[in-house]
């Protein structure tokens, strides 16, 4: 094509006034976005990415273990069970520092 053509083609394109889009435009957009499939990566992911995606629900449980814990042993502690300590010095006195030995 010739330059001088295409100028002309060019500034007559510019003094045209530009199309109106439809009325429901901004509608038909949403929509089209929200119907479009999810695009997923090709690239496998890392160890580290992973725990990040799952850092969250590992966090959570591990709340969840501790919350069970103390709530556990303060139970425990009320209902008069001798707590971890005791039942340790108890099974020393008796059984390793008898007489007989092991």
């Amino acid at each position: 094509m010739n330059e001088n053509k295409l100028k002309r083609l060019f500034e007559s394109a510019r003094r045209e006034t530009a199309p109106a889009p439809p009325p429901d435009f901004a509608a038909d957009a949403l929509r089209a976005v929200h119907c479009a499939p999810e695009t997923k990566s090709a690239e496998p992911s890392s160890v580290c990415d992973q725990l990040n995606l799952f850092f969250p629900r590992i966090a959570f449980a591990a709340l969840v273990v501790v919350a069970l814990c103390l709530a556990a042993d303060f139970g425990l502690t009320a209902a008069g069970v001798p707590d971890l300590g005791d039942g340790a010095a108890r099974i020393s006195a008796q059984w390793f520092l008898t007489p007989n030995g092991f």
